[in-house]
């Protein structure tokens, strides 16, 4: 049974002021799914899915996570599945997109991807673009800049 997303919005990373808000009112235990827009003429094939089984890579176009704690004031979950390859944070350091002070790393799998905790005292907008800017560096295509987030209720 699939959940369904309680709120759906697009918006573009000039203006992350909404992504902000839909953040801001997440629900204890709910989450966002961010998923980019690709360029036009970059769209990548259907996976086989007897491949995908196989495979040690994610998807070719990250989706990437947020996830609120149950109780607040804990840390934040934030992931992003990606088909570049092993050992993103290495790869996102040398770009400069390293994690924020006080963030923690959970996991970096080429398949399963990148997982981070942040805690409840960051800056929630710093937070945002630094998940979207790290969207753009582990795509294997070329993303427009508008994204799409569903946000799912607990």
């Amino acid at each position: 049974m699939a959940i369904a997303p309680t709120d759906e919005l697009t918006f573009d990373e000039d203006d992350l002021s909404p992504l902000v808000e839909l953040l801001t009112d997440l629900a204890p235990g709910g989450w966002v799914n961010l998923i980019p827009e690709v360029e036009p003429g970059h769209e990548p094939p259907p996976r086989n899915p007897v491949v995908s089984v196989f495979s040690a890579r994610g998807d070719l176009i990250p989706l990437a996570t947020w996830s609120a704690p149950e109780v607040a004031g804990r840390r934040t979950t934030i992931g992003i599945t990606h088909g570049s390859g092993p050992r993103a944070l290495p790869r996102l350091s040398e770009r400069g997109l390293d994690l924020p002070d006080g963030w923690l790393k959970v996991a970096d799998h080429p398949r399963r991807g990148l997982v981070v905790t942040r805690p409840a005292t960051s800056d929630l907008a710093d937070g945002a673009w630094w998940l979207l800017a790290v969207g753009h560096a582990l795509s294997v295509v070329p993303l427009t800049g508008s994204w799409l987030a569903r946000r799912y209720a607990p």
